[in-house]
């Protein structure tokens, strides 16, 4: 009986890296934002983003306000900032007033103080919650998007509009996705949704469908360096370059990289990737053991991106003809080499189960320190040239 067709590998590859490749970077609810960092709603500034906060400024002063918007683009780029900044605009002014193009607002603006407090009663912010353990729930349940459902029934308390920002669409169960779309279907008058998501692909396509779409792209090289050099001077223009690369243009990774052991990391990393298919025993225990420590969580999962991002670029790079770069001295030699020892598809096979097997560590909270050395070891497989 003959099978259902399936996409090759590659292609199955490509279509879900879209969907994960930035799926692991920094939560922007409190309790997961960037550490020594503000909260977004905190934050006054917003670079790079000229063109997005000048369209939503547009449709502001004309007043024909769309009554829900999706923010899209790569986890720290900025999604969340824009969100508040969004959101304290059409509090403060309401529609068909003026604006400026870029949203500016002082910090000590009642609207502003008030929405950073989460005091305002005209704002409403949905997160993914807190368990009885102090840790975040894994999914945005039904429940959080219901409180949007009781807050819309309200009068505006200040006699104007209600936002309510979902932060992020992408934690939403069916059932909380479901009771989402009612209220998109039937929008309360003077009401706005913000919902901000990473990867908007998982999103049910109806609920795409009735929002504005307004997607947000990496940063320039020198809009970047004014966010990293505002915080760290004295980075090295070595570094700087590599946090730049390792960022794709979203600063909040570039912070995230730049404040944490992440260039660190991702040099011991390549280190032992340099030395597959015969990585040292004791220097990957050693690399695994540290990672697996208590207070390396943060480290821990700067890694786990790190590498995955790695065999997602080798894989895309050998798809696009075979041209690597080095991003720190040896890449591209060893990319060719892990190239030359398996096929594109057996490669697009290991980065999906190590995607896979990062999900379920997380789902079942496996060891740390085994999740590492099982990803080394499948990997030092495939580059010995095994097909088992």
């Amino acid at each position: 009986m003959p099978c259902a067709r399936r996409l090759p590998r590659v292609w199955r590859f490509r279509r879900r890296l879209d969907m994960t490749a930035s799926s692991s970077d920094e939560e922007l609810s409190e309790s997961g934002r960037l550490e020594n960092f503000p909260h977004p709603r905190r934050v006054a500034q917003l670079t790079g983003h000229d063109a997005a906060m000048a369209e939503f400024a547009a449709a502001l002063r004309t007043g024909r306000m769309h009554h829900a918007w999706l923010l899209s683009g790569p986890q720290g780029i900025g999604k969340a900032t824009l969100a508040f900044r969004m959101a304290r605009a059409i509090l403060k002014y309401g529609a068909g007033s003026g604006v400026a193009d870029d949203l500016a607002m002082s910090p000590d603006d009642p609207v502003f103080r008030k929405i950073t407090a989460l005091s305002h009663p005209d704002f409403l912010l949905l997160r993914r919650p807190v368990d009885k353990s102090g840790r975040l729930q894994g999914v945005l349940p039904v429940e959080e998007i219901r409180k949007a459902a009781s807050f819309f029934a309200l009068s505006a308390g200040e006699g104007g509009w209600r936002v309510c920002v979902i932060d992020s669409a992408d934690d939403m169960n069916i059932s909380a996705a479901n009771a989402l779309l009612k209220i998109l279907e039937e929008p309360p008058r003077n009401a706005m949704i913000l919902l901000i998501s990473h990867a908007p692909g998982r999103l049910l396509p109806t609920i795409r469908s009735r929002c504005r779409k307004l997607a947000l792209r990496p940063l320039g090289v020198k809009a970047l360096a004014e966010v990293v050099g505002a915080h760290f001077p004295d980075l090295s223009p070595d570094d700087f370059r590599l946090v730049a690369r390792l960022s794709d243009g979203a600063p909040g990774r570039a912070l995230a990289l730049a404040h944490e052991d992440g260039l660190r990391i991702y040099r011991e990393m390549t280190e032992l990737l340099l030395s597959l298919p015969a990585v040292s025993a004791p220097v990957l225990h050693g690399f695994a053991e540290r990672l697996a420590r208590p207070a390396a969580e943060q480290n821990y999962e700067t890694m786990t991106r790190l590498l995955t991002s790695w065999l997602a670029r080798m894989i895309r790079d050998a798809a696009a003809g075979g041209i690597f770069e080095d991003w720190v001295a040896g890449e591209a030699a060893l990319m060719r080499r892990l190239m030359g020892a398996a096929t594109l598809e057996q490669w697009a096979v290991v980065w999906e189960n190590t995607v896979n097997l990062l999900r379920r560590a997380d789902s079942v909270n496996l060891g740390r320190k085994q999740v590492i050395l099982s990803i080394f070891s499948s990997l030092a497989q495939t580059a010995g040239g095994s097909r088992g």
